[in-house]
């Protein structure tokens, strides 16, 4: 389940087209609100999203 604030990736369609990224604005239903890396907002209803995981730090040796 997305959540506002969360960083998410759309999967693409398309072979060797690469992926956009942003964070989720807001979820109404199966409508999804993002602001895409490039400053551009889009209401997406059926997207292939997937959240974005965090790095894990490395630990130091």
């Amino acid at each position: 389940m997305l959540r506002k604030g969360q960083r998410v990736t759309e999967l693409t369609k398309k072979v060797g087209q690469r992926p956009r990224t942003g964070v989720v604005l807001d979820v109404h239903d199966d409508t999804v609100e993002v602001r895409w890396d490039n400053g551009h907002v889009s209401s997406l209803t059926g997207a292939l999203l997937r959240p974005v995981q965090k790095e894990s730090a490395a630990k130091p040796t």
